[in-house]
């Protein structure tokens, strides 16, 4: 679980400084000091059933690439408030 914050922490900052005009409206604009913990964020994916394999931010929403029930899954999550927005099977 730490391989997975330290290098998720990498790509976020990476990320970070990358964000378009075209972000989700819904993540556009979060200052990186709002943004919850890679580690809140993990935590918050539990609470929908999907083991975090990799998070990473993409248009400005914490994006989780893992496992829910046995199956990939992509799911999307506003970084403050750690709302679900989306969730896609990745297979």
């Amino acid at each position: 679980m730490k391989t997975l914050i330290a290098a998720s922490a990498l790509i976020l900052s990476a990320s970070i400084g990358s964000v378009q005009a075209d972000d989700d409206p819904a993540c556009r604009d979060v200052a990186v000091e709002a943004r919850m913990s890679l580690g809140d964020m993990e935590k918050r994916a539990l609470t929908e059933n999907v083991m975090a394999q990799e998070i990473v931010v993409d248009d400005g929403c914490y994006e989780v690439k893992g496992m829910r029930d046995g199956r990939r899954v992509e799911a999307t999550f506003h970084p403050v408030s750690g709302e679900l927005l989306k969730i896609e099977n990745d297979d």
